[in-house]
């Protein structure tokens, strides 16, 4: 027979509360081995129980030039990465601390379905939630590896997301360093033609 503590049992189960909201969210088990420390069959077991099917197979989404490809893309990086940091911060803790991190990614789910004016590319996905949970773990990894970190602007004092890799004219303000074409397109102005 084997013998828990009180306070095994309240560890297991708070554990437990963290990989299911991490599955509703929309992560992947994979995702929730890394940030939750439970084992691979463990996760696609509950998975298979909270969502009644196998998890979806292949490979998790992965592009370290993610929010370079568009400023909508760095602005969504630069809410999630920015509220890591702040919960973060005053506990000295990883940005990988399964609780700011889920935490991080509702509150970023909450501030970005409330936007009223969202861009094309955001109007074209559920809530305008571009970052899903899983893109959100990568970019966490980067940030907490040093590979991206955060900037500010100096015109618009916004805080928004650079790679630390990038030349210089690659570490641009998505509010301030963009243009929109004909079709109302945000780009960035270092390709903006002459």
């Amino acid at each position: 027979m084997i013998r828990f503590s009180a306070n095994s049992i309240t560890s297991l189960s708070y554990d437990l509360t963290l990989v299911e909201a991490l599955f509703r969210l929309g992560a992947r088990p994979p995702v929730v081995c890394a940030v939750c420390q439970v084992g691979k069959k463990t996760a696609i077991r509950i998975y298979k129980t909270l969502h009644q099917r196998s998890p979806k197979q292949g490979m998790l989404p992965y592009d370290p030039y993610w929010i370079v490809r568009s400023s909508v893309n760095n602005i969504h990086a630069a809410i999630f990465l920015g509220l890591v940091h702040d919960l973060s911060q005053p506990h000295s803790q990883p940005a990988f601390n399964a609780e700011h991190f889920i935490t991080a990614y509702e509150l970023y789910c909450r501030v970005v379905s409330s936007n009223p004016h969202p861009s094309k590319l955001e109007a074209g996905v559920a809530e305008s939630i571009l970052l899903d949970i899983n893109r959100a773990w990568q970019l966490a990894g980067q940030l907490n590896s040093s590979e991206m970190g955060l900037a500010i602007c100096e015109k618009c004092h916004a805080r928004y997301v650079v790679l630390n890799k990038m030349p210089q004219p690659f570490h641009q303000c998505p509010i301030c360093d963009v243009w929109a074409d004909r079709t109302g397109r945000r780009r960035w102005t270092t390709v903006k033609t002459q």
